[in-house]
């Protein structure tokens, strides 16, 4: 016990008593931290978010970092949950007053849960997003457009964390016979403003874990006009889902500009038949690897 001298003043007496009372409050904080930390029925998972002006040479930039976790269910080749998953996602953005655009700068790390209390790291994947968002067997970033620039959409497989489609719209859902995500085909289409500005934008044709074709459509039109991309089969066109659950995976890919010009192009039994294609005049496809 300390002992505090009679022949003090009382000030200094007071300031004492005050100095004694903060060394035992963080006494005690830093043994509670330590029982904490090594708790069994803590996971410790932590992440942060915050929002500064940072001053440039000529101007502001309004910063904002946003970090979140999410748990997600993912399935499998067969239609069953293979997984779980602690998604943790962080995303940088920043905007210049009398600059056009929002930069942004996104990365998601996928860790598998082991058990309650231990989890492994299963994949990362970085972007020049603004936002993110699980969409199904999918994580799809997206960067948004700029001026006359659509968005970019980055679609990544939940399962191994490899990036497959990219496009400007949502992808269009074909589903065939049979059960499970391998009985599903996408279609996507879209320029990639962000990573490989002018290119002709690409369709792409496969599955929720592959790209089976790539094809470059060559229009002389400008990046800002974005085509509406349909399926059509059975005398329906759709935008987002289309039923061939009874039949083969045969239908037309139609790209269709707000010009009224329309690309058609025919999969039969599953694979792109460019030979057959319908395009207009001044229009070409070309395969990709």
């Amino acid at each position: 016990m300390v002992q505090i001298p009679l022949e003090c003043g009382p000030m200094v007496r007071h300031f004492l008593v005050f100095l004694l009372a903060v060394a035992f409050v963080l006494t005690s904080c830093s043994k509670n931290a330590k029982h904490e930390t090594s708790s069994e029925d803590s996971l410790g998972f932590h992440t942060t978010s915050s929002a500064y002006v940072r001053e440039d040479k000529d101007s502001w930039a309004y910063v904002t970092e946003n970090g979140s976790f999410h748990y997600k269910e993912v399935l499998g080749d067969k239609g069953t949950y293979e997984a779980v998953l602690l998604l943790e996602e962080n995303y940088h953005n920043e905007n210049t007053p009398g600059i056009e655009g929002m930069r942004g700068d996104a990365t998601v790390k996928a860790w598998t849960l082991t058990s309650p209390h231990q989890r492994e790291m299963r994949w990362t994947a970085h972007e020049k997003a603004n936002e993110g968002e699980v969409r199904d067997l999918f994580f799809r970033f997206a960067a948004w457009g700029c001026c006359d620039s659509p968005n970019v959409y980055t679609y990544y497989n939940m399962l191994s964390g490899k990036k497959i489609y990219v496009t400007n719209s949502d992808l269009l859902e074909v589903r065939g016979k049979g059960i499970g995500p391998l009985s599903v085909r996408f279609v996507g289409f879209g320029y990639d403003i962000v990573n490989n500005r002018g290119h002709d934008p690409v369709l792409q044709y496969g599955t929720y874990k592959d790209i089976s074709q790539k094809v470059s459509i060559h229009s002389g039109k400008d990046y800002y006009e974005t085509p509406e991309v349909l399926g059509d089969a059975n005398g329906k066109s759709e935008k987002f889902h289309l039923d061939l659950s009874d039949s083969p995976f045969t239908f037309v890919i139609v790209v269709l500009y707000s010009a009224g010009s329309e690309v058609r192009i025919p999969v039969e039994n599953d694979v792109i038949r460019l030979e057959k294609a319908a395009l207009p005049r001044g229009y070409s496809l070309q395969p990709e690897n």
